[in-house]
């Protein structure tokens, strides 16, 4: 591997054939319609199956470039585009649907994750080129695999020194005047005062005007969405990378801070120009790490077609690791059900991401994370694996509270997964690319069921019991037209009888040889069943 230490952009990565073209430094003169049919979009969002990367800490494929030291966790390591092509085969084997990037968009080279851009309109040097994107999309196309873009359009990175080098809020008011630049922001046009709310960083979070108007902490620059100018050229942005990449959706970062006009005006004009290009189903997908509804709720309202969701996140995740009776998986379901309506079905359902800690703790069984992942793939909503759960990556954590700075999440839960990978813990050291492990195979074996069953996919839920008095079983239904297939989880080491008044005969799609209930459904410790229906009540 390659390891860069100057603050000067490197050639791209993963390929050794002709230099890429240059990345436009301006709007000017680029072309505003679509270059022609592209990829449709999915019927139904709802099929779909998820799949989030951290492209600098999934594959490096040929020729990778690092940028300090490999080993820590905050550097990066050099994973990159083609390494991600290389792992299509891996992802469809997994029963992966749709490809979630993190920030392909040019950034400092210390950000590797890719959320301080420097260049709206180039592809990061360290990832790879523009082509090294069109062919890892394409590709992704060829395995029935689509692909959501993470657009960063809330702020740039430190490109410039406040007057006086304070950073600290300097009060909703006006802006602040600024010193020096220290970095060339590109597009040209993005790159004046006036395209920036310059309201110094946020120091109270909970504040409606710090949210709205802050930088993010280090120092990222919040790029001026409540001004009319400043988004008109970012829709540009927006439509450029569609035009250029062919992708099938966009997710939003950090939507709270957005200006909900300009999300309003975003979401629309990305589906206008979506559908130009034939996808009539463009997926726009907001992120809002909220632990209440009603937030996520109001942010639908501006355009999204989902959301993270991020309550039920916080709501179950004491009861899926055993820690909070199985009863509160159904009255989290019955919250989510009154607050969002006919939105459920169609939000992002998780159990981690790169925010937040991976499911498995340190010293808990693999049991957990095969009841959770089947909580997952079966619940009402669209299923988003992580990179690396399905390989059963921990959390050196037994922490259950939210994350802290004393404790936190990243960068612990951005491990490496490609075999050179340095920054690895006892469950990802390696190659992890097994397709002969037990928890993949488990995996792929929960994903191809609800791929079987449309009521998994598309159905209605409704509880049918769960465990009032601690860890145990919770049983829900999902039901489309005819079809009703019925799940039942155990959260308890121990196994448990469930008696269920379902009527007839009902086979277990996970195994072939049961056959009930009569009346009662006996269900192993970490146990899961998914009955199905094969004789009349």
């Amino acid at each position: 591997m390659i390891v860069d230490d100057r603050a000067t952009p490197v050639p791209p990565a993963g390929g050794t054939g002709p230099a890429p073209e240059p990345a436009p430094d301006s709007l000017a003169g680029l072309p505003a319609g679509p270059a022609g049919p592209g990829h449709p979009s999915p019927a139904d969002w709802r099929d779909e199956v998820l799949y989030s990367v951290l492209v600098d800490r999934f594959e490096a494929g040929p020729r990778p470039v690092g940028y300090g030291d490999p080993a820590d966790g905050d550097s990066r390591h050099g994973g990159n585009l083609a390494g991600i092509t290389s792992r299509l085969d891996y992802l469809r084997d997994l029963g992966v649907t749709t490809l979630l990037l993190s920030p392909v968009t040019r950034t400092t080279p210390d950000s590797y994750h890719g959320y301080a851009p420097v260049h709206l309109l180039a592809v990061d040097p360290y990832l790879g080129s523009l082509a090294d994107l069109r062919e890892l999309v394409g590709a992704a196309h060829r395995h029935g695999i689509r692909v959501v873009l993470d657009l960063v359009v809330n702020h740039a990175a430190r490109i410039f020194e406040y007057e006086g080098g304070d950073d600290g809020w300097k009060g909703a008011a006006h802006p602040a005047p600024i010193g020096a630049w220290t970095t060339d922001f590109k597009p040209v046009e993005l790159a004046v005062p006036e395209h920036f709310s310059r309201r110094g960083q946020i120091a109270d979070w909970k504040d409606p005007d710090h949210a709205a108007l802050g930088d993010f902490p280090p120092g990222y620059r919040r790029l001026a969405t409540e001004n009319p100018a400043t988004r008109a050229l970012l829709l540009r942005v927006a439509r450029w990378w569609l035009r250029e990449t062919d992708a099938d959706g966009v997710r939003l970062d950090a939507i709270r801070h957005l200006d909900p006009d300009f999300v309003r005006e975003l979401t629309a004009d990305l589906k206008r120009y979506a559908a130009t290009m034939g996808k009539h189903n463009f997926l726009v997908l907001g992120e809002y790490s909220s632990t209440a509804d009603g937030p996520i709720v109001d942010s639908l309202a501006l355009g999204f077609d989902s959301a993270y969701n991020y309550p039920e996140y916080r709501r179950q995740s004491w009861a899926l690791h055993g820690a909070a009776p199985a009863r509160d998986l159904a009255d989290s379901l019955a919250t989510a059900a009154d607050a969002f309506g006919p939105h459920l079905p169609r939000l992002v359902r998780f159990i981690d991401n790169h925010d937040v800690y991976r499911f498995l703790r340190d010293g808990e069984p693999d049991g957990r994370l095969r009841v959770a992942l089947a909580f997952l793939m079966f619940s009402i909503g669209i299923p988003m694996l992580y990179y690396g759960t399905e390989q059963g990556f921990r959390q050196p954590t037994r922490r259950l509270e939210r994350e802290c700075s004393a404790d936190r999440a990243a960068p612990r839960n951005r491990e490496d997964m490609f075999a050179a990978g340095r920054f690895v813990s006892a469950s990802s050291a390696g190659d992890r690319f097994d397709t002969s492990s037990a928890m993949f195979r488990w995996t792929r074996r929960l994903a191809d069921v609800r791929r079987r069953f449309v009521a998994l996919r598309r159905g209605d839920q409704a509880v049918r019991w769960s465990d009032p008095d601690g860890p145990g079983g919770y049983v829900f239904s999902r039901r489309h037209g005819d079809e009703e297939v019925v799940v039942v989880l155990n959260t308890a080491d121990e196994p448990r009888r469930v008696a269920l008044d379902t009527g007839g005969r009902w086979a277990d799609a996970l195994d072939p040889g049961y056959v009930g209930p009569s009346p009662d459904v006996d269900v192993d410790g970490f146990g899961v069943r998914v009955l199905v229906r094969t004789g009349p009540r």
